[in-house]
C-alpha cells in the first residue's frame, strides 16, 4: 500500500470553544452540556472525514449502479483509459496509482482469468464477479499487485512487495477469524495471488494458494454460501492456467461447477467429427483424446460461422464452457508417445486462439509453444515422421501451429526446426504459401483465428527456395 506517513495536524483556533459561565455550577447546566457534546461531535466528525480524505490517497469504495453495470454486460465501453472512459474496476476503488497501473498497456489482461476489463469477455468482467466486497482491502492489494507485477515485466520490486504483504495479512487475519465468513472478495484475492505466483515460477505457492481455495470451496458448500457464477469460472481457469504453467495439482475440474457444464449440441452433430489429417492416425492416439479432437473441430467450425457473435453474451459462456471441456480433459490426459504429446500441446494451443482474444495475450500461448517446441526437439529425428506421407504432413501443422503463436524467442527456435526440415525431410515439398495452406487445413485449421499469424510466420520463414510473400 501506498500508506503515506500520516501526522496529526496542528491545533487550529477553531480547535477550542471556550464557554464562559458565571459559576462551576453553571457547567451542570443540561443547556450547557448539549452545548459542549455538540461541539465535541462536531469536531470528531470533522477529524473523521479529514483521515477519510487523506486515506482516499490509497483507496475509496464507490458503488456501482445498475445502469454502468448493464452497459458493462453489453460490452459498448472499455477501459483503455481510466481518465477519460468508465470502467468498473475504477467505480469499485477510486485510487489514483490504480488508474495509472490500469491504464498501461502491459497491464490490460494482467488479471485474467480472474476478471477482464476487455470487451469481448463481457460475461467476466469485474462487476460480475465481484458483486461484493468491492471495498474489500485483500482484493485490492491483491489487483495493484497484479497490475504492477505486469508493468514491471514480472519484476518483484518494492511497490510489488508491499502490496503481496498487505493482501497476505489480511487474508491470513480473514481466514483466521472463525466469525468471518467466506466472501467472494477473498477467494478472488488469493487466485489473483496464485496467478502472481504462477507468472514468478513459484509452483509450492501456486499449490498453497490453490489448496486454500479448495478448502475454503468446502467451507462455502457446508455453510451455503453463494457465488457469482464469475468467481467459479475464475477458479477453473486460474487453476488450469497455474497447473499448466507450474505443475501445481489441480483441485477443480470442468465438472466441478454446474455453470461450466458443457454438451454436444445434437442439432450441430456434424461439427464434431475429426479433422482428415488425423484420420489415418487414430491408432496413435488414445480415444479420449480422438473425441477431443472432435470437439476442438466443432468449436473451429462454430468460431468461423458467420452467426458467431464475440458481443454476444450467452453465446461466448456457452463457447467458454465448450473450451473449459476441451482443455481441462487435455491437461488430464495420459500420453503415450513424444509423438501424442507434441499433438497434444498443438491441439491445447489451437483451442486457446479459437477462443477470445484476451487468450492471444496471456501468458499460456508462449508457455504452450515453448513445450511443443522443446518436444519437437526431442523427436525431429524420430522414424515415427517416415512411416507414411501424412506423418510428414502433421509434422508441418505442428512447426506452423507452434511457431506462430510462439514469442519472439521461441519463434526463432521454430524457425530454424523449420530450416532443418527443409533441408532434410521436407526435401522439394511444400515450396508455396498455397501448398503450404492447403496442407495445415487438412488439420485443427481455422481462417479467421489463425490465418494472419500464420502467414506472419511463413514470411519471416520465408528462406524456402522458390517461396514468395504472395498469399493469393
Amino acid at each position: 500500500m501506498d500508506s503515506a506517513n500520516l501526522s496529526q495536524a496542528p491545533n487550529t483556533d477553531n480547535s477550542f470553544r471556550f464557554i464562559t459561565t458565571q459559576n462551576p455550577e453553571s457547567a451542570r447546566d443540561p443547556a450547557v452540556r448539549r452545548q459542549v457534546r455538540s461541539h465535541a461531535v462536531k469536531h470528531a466528525l470533522q477529524d473523521k472525514r479529514k483521515l477519510e480524505r487523506e486515506l482516499s490517497a490509497n483507496f475509496r469504495p464507490a458503488s456501482i449502479s445498475a445502469a454502468r453495470i448493464s452497459v458493462v454486460e453489453k460490452g459498448t465501453q472499455t477501459s483503455q483509459s481510466l481518465g477519460k472512459l468508465y470502467s468498473p474496476l475504477a467505480s469499485a476503488y477510486t485510487s489514483p496509482r490504480l488508474e495509472v497501473l490500469i491504464s498501461h498497456h502491459a497491464a490490460k489482461e494482467a488479471a485474467e482469468p480472474v476478471f477482464s476489463v476487455a470487451n469481448d469477455v463481457a460475461f467476466q468482467t469485474f462487476p460480475l464477479v465481484f458483486r461484493t466486497g468491492r471495498d474489500d482491502p485483500a482484493l485490492l492489494n491483491a489487483i495493484l499487485l497484479t497490475f504492477a507485477l505486469a508493468v514491471t515485466g514480472g519484476i518483484m520490486n518494492q511497490e510489488c512487495l508491499g502490496y503481496q504483504n498487505m493482501a497476505m495479512s489480511t487474508i491470513r487475519e480473514r481466514i483466521s477469524s472463525p466469525d468471518r465468513p467466506v466472501s467472494v472478495a477473498t477467494l478472488g484475492a488469493i487466485l489473483l495471488l496464485a496467478g502472481v505466483e504462477a507468472r514468478l515460477g513459484m509452483p509450492l505457492q501456486v499449490q498453497l494458494h490453490m489448496t486454500a481455495i479448495s478448502q475454503l470451496l468446502d467451507l462455502c458448500r457446508a455453510s451455503d454460501v453463494y457465488l457469482t457464477d464469475g468467481i467459479k469460472r475464475a477458479i477453473f481457469w486460474q487453476d488450469l492456467n497455474t497447473s499448466v504453467i507450474t505443475g501445481s495439482k489441480r483441485v477443480v475440474d470442468h465438472t466441478t461447477f454446474p455453470e461450466l457444464q458443457w454438451r454436444r449440441d445434437p442439432f450441430s452433430l456434424n461439427y464434431f467429427i475429426l479433422p482428415p489429417g488425423f484420420q489415418d492416425q487414430t491408432h496413435l492416439f488414445t480415444e479420449e483424446f480422438v473425441e477431443v479432437l472432435k470437439d476442438i473441430h466443432a468449436l473451429q467450425c462454430i468460431r468461423d460461422s458467420s452467426d458467431f457473435i464475440a458481443e454476444d453474451t450467452l453465446m461466448m459462456v456457452n463457447l467458454d464452457n465448450h473450451h473449459a471441456s476441451i482443455e481441462s480433459r487435455l491437461a488430464g490426459l495420459p500420453n503415450s508417445s513424444l509423438f501424442s504429446e507434441c499433438v497434444h500441446f498443438a491441439a491445447y494451443l489451437c483451442a486457446c486462439m479459437l477462443c477470445c482474444k484476451v487468450y492471444r495475450h496471456s501468458v499460456i500461448p508462449s508457455q504452450i509453444s515453448a513445450k511443443l517446441l522443446q518436444k519437437l526437439e526431442q523427436v525431429h529425428g524420430d522414424s515415427i515422421w517416415d512411416h507414411w506421407d501424412g506423418q510428414t504432413s502433421c509434422l508441418l501443422w505442428l512447426i506452423f501451429i507452434g511457431g506462430s503463436f510462439a514469442p519472439v524467442g521461441t519463434k526463432s527456435g521454430y524457425i530454424e526446426l523449420l530450416r532443418f526440415k527443409y533441408a532434410t525431410r521436407f526435401a522439394n515439398r511444400y515450396q508455396s504459401w498455397p501448398a503450404v495452406h492447403e496442407v495445415l487445413k487438412q488439420f485443427i485449421w481455422s481462417e479467421k483465428a489463425f490465418s494472419s499469424q500464420v502467414k506472419t510466420f511463413w514470411e519471416d520463414a520465408s528462406f524456402v527456395p522458390n517461396a514468395n510473400r504472395n498469399f493469393d
